[in-house]
């Protein structure tokens, strides 16, 4: 005798009616009202430290491909503390030309970027009464990393924007030294090709995409991304493929989504875009 099973949609609607009003819930201003303390910033310094290596490496290779376009120390810093963005300002530098193609350049640093804007909405629930002096400077700052890091420390305890400052710290501060670090270094290989230094990059790359196969699901979206960008590069002149191959990036929306209905367990699982991410998760 064959099993009789109701129509899919029938099986199908229940579930997303549970992730809904998980989804809702999560969204939800926090029982407890959210606080700033100095404490929680060295708690966040302490748990983020986990997180210092990936910039340390990341912001050497941005330092060297800097130095060999011919960006001064100063203004190699500059940038890390404005842009603070590693993959935005790796594409950046590398078509780096004269004339500049800004209009390109934008576009493809919007679109890598987006993802912070669900990121820093995800956040709101938890820090949204405080007062912009408490919770911006650790806005300014975050990264993924410590973003998900945040997520977890809001939900199993008082939220405590000092978390966020200060996980995010131990990630700025080390980043801006690492990449005028990498500047220095560059300056005095000259040109990185003579050693094959310039290999460095794309042995940094492939490490750090050895991530995005942990999970069978997040391996689709980096294919089409990689697929579109090498089609694009081909018959587009100009830095459009970068643009190309961040609009089809991994899909932070669903990713961040899927963070904020685990966040009563995990709050980071969903989040599966950065290697730290994925490390700090297990």
């Amino acid at each position: 005798m064959k099993r009789a099973f109701p129509p899919r949609h029938r099986r199908i609607a229940p579930r997303r009616a549970a992730q809904g009003r998980e989804f809702f819930a999560v969204m939800q201003p926090p029982a407890v009202a959210p606080t700033f303390t100095w404490r929680g910033v060295v708690d966040g310094a302490a748990r983020g430290l986990v997180l210092t290596p990936t910039p340390i490496a990341f912001g050497l290779a941005v330092g060297v491909l800097a130095a060999s376009k011919g960006l001064t120390v100063l203004e190699m810093a500059l940038m890390s503390a404005w842009v603070y963005a590693g993959g935005a300002q790796m594409s950046s530098l590398q078509v780096w030309t004269e004339p500049l193609p800004l209009f390109a350049l934008v576009l493809t640093v919007l679109a890598m970027n987006a993802r912070y804007v669900l990121l820093s909405a995800a956040l709101r629930p938890h820090f949204g009464t405080l007062p912009f002096w408490q919770i911006y400077p650790g806005l300014a700052i975050f990264g993924d990393g410590n973003w998900a890091l945040t997520m977890r420390d809001a939900a199993g305890r008082r939220p405590d924007a000092g978390f966020l400052l200060g996980s995010g710290l131990v990630m700025f501060v080390p980043w801006i030294g690492a990449t005028v670090g990498g500047h220095l270094f560059g300056q005095m290989l000259g040109d990185p090709r003579r050693f094959g230094i310039d290999f460095m990059l794309a042995a940094l790359f492939s490490t750090m995409a050895v991530g995005f196969f942990r999970v069978a699901r997040s391996v689709a979206p980096l294919v089409v991304a990689i697929a579109v960008a090498t089609v694009v590069e081909r018959l587009v002149p100009g830095p459009w493929y970068l643009f190309a191959g961040a609009c089809r990036q991994p899909r932070g929306g669903a990713a961040c989504r899927s963070g904020l209905t685990s966040s009563r367990r995990s709050c980071c699982s969903g989040w599966r875009r950065s290697p730290a991410v994925s490390a700090v998760s297990s």
